[in-house]
């Protein structure tokens, strides 16, 4: 009887043990969405899309801010922008690279970077705190190739985007943006 009852003491700290576990994949999760969830401002002649990622440059907290701007009778956006701050090297630009998630033969999930997806963008303008790349129509002209590539597109195909920067001091900074949540919200403004 004892072992039965010990048995049966160690299924349930067990089964304690995975749904806590469980319980924090869940609030890890809900975290993740709630972060790259997308403010959706709607106007009569159409809406703003608008998504702050945080991220850390030498002990202090940046944002990284896109924007895109849709006309309600039209299916792809006016505008994408991405502001970031003017402490980078401005004549760089922005480069923007896009990845899916694969699964391996084993189960897991990869992040596969598609490296000729990698485009640089220049920047319209900078000014005392902030500078924006904006991507017209979901167009860029690509300043390394100089092909026009559908920048709006790959938001709806890729499972990832990148953005690459340089500071002033010549430290590289990524930002990564997973697109779940910008393709869900923009079928929302069709």
């Amino acid at each position: 009887m004892n072992k039965i009852l010990g048995s049966i003491l160690i299924t349930f700290a067990l089964c304690v043990n995975i749904f806590s576990q469980n319980e924090n994949l869940i609030k890890v999760a809900n975290t993740a969405v709630k972060s790259f969830t997308w403010d959706i401002q709607k106007e009569d002649k159409g809406s703003l899309m608008f998504l702050d990622v945080p991220y850390n440059q030498e002990n202090n907290i940046e944002y990284l801010t896109l924007t895109v701007a849709k006309n309600k009778s039209i299916y792809r956006p006016a505008f994408i922008s991405v502001i970031i701050s003017n402490k980078i090297v401005q004549s760089n630009g922005i480069l923007i690279s896009f990845s899916k998630s694969v699964q391996t033969k084993d189960g897991n999930w990869n992040i596969e970077l598609d490296k000729k997806s990698t485009l640089k963008i220049n920047f319209e303008k900078c000014g005392k705190t902030d500078c924006t790349a904006r991507i017209v129509g979901g167009f860029a002209a690509d300043k390394i190739t100089g092909k026009k590539v559908d920048v709006f597109q790959k938001f709806l195909e890729y499972d990832h985007v990148y953005f690459l920067f340089t500071y002033s001091d010549g430290t590289n900074k990524s930002v990564s943006v997973p697109l779940f949540s910008f393709k869900n919200q923009y079928k929302s403004l069709l």
